[in-house]
């Protein structure tokens, strides 16, 4: 039988990094692809109301809808970067297309997301494309 030699294998070493980066990664990175969730749900709640719906009104259902999920980075009025509830979405962000011909519709939402990692103040932008397009109701 053999005993333990106290040494330590480099092989697990490295395991127990890259498991320990992905759970980080993960806490880091997981809440904003579940608030993408929850866009692609107000996207699709304003597609399935666009037969009887203007535009504007959709945009309003999708403002209304994420804005009060997450959070996004704003610079207040001393330059300074604070952190306030909600994705910020802005009409700007969301493009509706008729078709003139048919009942097609397609409702896009483009928007960006700063990511700051924690503890270090290194900050990635992540971009999220949500896009619903096709005939209301089939």
């Amino acid at each position: 039988m053999r005993h333990p030699s106290g040494k330590i294998s480099f092989g697990g070493l490295v395991l127990l990094i890259l498991v320990a980066g992905g759970i980080y990664l993960g806490a880091m990175l997981v809440p904003f692809y579940v608030d993408n969730l929850d866009v692609k749900e107000a996207v699709t709640a304003a597609f399935n109301r666009s037969p009887t719906a203007d535009d504007d009104s959709l945009r309003r259902l999708i403002i209304e809808r994420t804005g009060q999920m997450g959070s996004h980075w704003e610079t207040d009025q001393f330059d300074q970067d604070i952190l306030v509830p909600g994705l910020g979405l802005t009409a700007d962000n969301i493009t509706i297309e008729r078709s003139s011909v048919s009942p097609e519709v397609r409702v896009e939402v483009e928007y960006t997301r700063r990511v700051r990692f924690k503890p270090t103040q290194h900050v990635r932008v992540l971009r999220f494309h949500v896009v619903k397009e096709g005939i209301p109701g089939k």
